[in-house]
């Protein structure tokens, strides 16, 4: 099948390593992904070619979540793991992981290459930080660690926040000169991780995330750790440094604020790119913030560079308008921030468990465009001489 360049598997059983041996053969497969991964069947074959493999996703996730089988043999499921991963880490561009499928043997490999590093799910055990997932990365450009609580154990230690970073660790630019993107989930506001950023960072989004699981199969209630309105003026202070920065993402306990825009403002006024995320689980409460106040809009005109920006809230209508409270929202930023060019919002009423992250379905993007279409007027009270007749009513048949 030499025109076969991609392979996706979702698995209800062991993984053959047939299979896996059949798929190192093809000659131009350059991305495998993995869902639903189970690894603790028979060893792969010893030598597994890939000749163009560049991206390989493993992860235990699946339709149903992140819910796995009972009675893996974890002990084998690492080893068999980490040998298709020294079959592979000379050559790939991008590794997404879930942190369930990494073992201490992880570190021993090199990955000369690798340009986009992703775990995700739950931590690796036993824990490995941060700096040590990448240290013989050399070529990172692109960093992703989003780990959740796991919900179907119960060790303390397994719940947010994590700690990241190590406490008077190496800077992550010694090992990894490169990199510029940085998104990390649920760490406390104080984690050693911030003291090892590059100072040369572009990109940096600071994420809550949690378990998903289908309806009718959540263990427990999720737990993951947003900012409160006291962690941002110490989170800020500790990226300050941070003086080349462009994008930045702070998932937040509550609404955003203009005191806490302005605060951003202060440590990081060259940002163009904002993302200030609230996200809740809701029993039929009603939530209500109306993003048009004006001490808003001073406080984002602090951030002269600022092209895009993105809010999770929700919205009240104060008065009629077809299109929606977004659009309205849109409009009335567009109009008092000239330079803005989007303007996303997570907006959603179903009352499903969910995280608010960075994937591009979850956001409802406005440009400029929503100034040249002007707000839909209320309808007018209807007078009594537009009340519609019915036929029946006058005994027509």
């Amino acid at each position: 099948m030499i025109a076969l360049d991609r392979v996706t598997l979702r698995l209800v059983s062991r993984i053959p390593p047939d299979l896996l041996g059949g798929l190192s053969l093809i000659p131009n497969l350059t991305i495998l992904e993995i869902h639903q991964a189970r690894f603790d069947g028979a060893a792969p074959p010893r030598i597994l070619a890939f000749p163009s493999l560049e991206t390989l996703l493993i992860s235990i996730c699946g339709f149903r979540g992140v819910v796995r089988a009972s009675g893996i043999d974890r002990a084998k499921e690492n080893k068999n793991v980490l040998a298709l991963l020294q079959n592979t880490s000379d050559r790939l561009d991008t590794l997404q992981i879930s942190g369930d499928l990494i073992s201490v043997g992880f570190l021993a490999l090199e990955w000369p290459l690798l340009r986009r590093f992703s775990v995700k799910e739950h931590t690796p055990t036993p824990y490995i930080s941060v700096p040590d997932l990448v240290a013989r990365m050399p070529a990172i450009r692109e960093l992703s660690v989003l780990y959740s609580a796991d919900l179907t154990r119960i060790d303390g230690e397994l719940y947010p926040p994590s700690t990241l970073g190590i406490s008077g660790g190496e800077n992550l630019a010694r090992h990894c000169p490169l990199l510029n993107r940085v998104t990390l989930s649920n760490m406390g506001r104080v984690d050693p991780i911030f003291q090892q950023l590059p100072a040369s960072l572009e990109s940096l989004h600071l994420l809550a995330v949690r378990d998903h699981y289908i309806l009718g199969e959540r263990p427990r209630p999720p737990r993951e750790a947003a900012f409160t309105a006291i962690d941002v003026p110490i989170v800020l202070t500790s990226i300050s440094r941070l003086d080349t920065l462009a994008e930045l993402t702070l998932t937040l306990e509550d609404f955003p604020t203009a005191d806490m825009i302005r605060a951003v403002a202060s440590a990081q006024p060259q940002l163009r790119f904002l993302q200030l995320g609230r996200y809740y689980y809701s029993h039929g409460n009603v939530y209500v913030e109306d993003v048009r106040d004006d001490a808003i809009i001073e406080a984002l005109r602090e951030l002269p560079n600022l092209t895009h920006l993105r809010l999770a809230l929700d919205f009240l209508e104060r008065q009629y308008n077809q299109e929606g409270p977004q659009e309205s929202a849109a409009r009335w930023l567009m109009a008092a921030l000239p330079g803005l060019r989007v303007v996303e919002f997570f907006w959603e009423q179903e009352l499903y468990w969910r995280w608010v992250g960075l994937e591009p379905s979850r956001w409802q993007p406005w440009d400029r465009s929503v100034l040249l279409r002007g707000p839909t007027p209320p309808p007018r009270t209807p007078s009594p001489e537009d009340t519609p007749i019915i036929l029946e009513d006058i005994g027509w048949d």
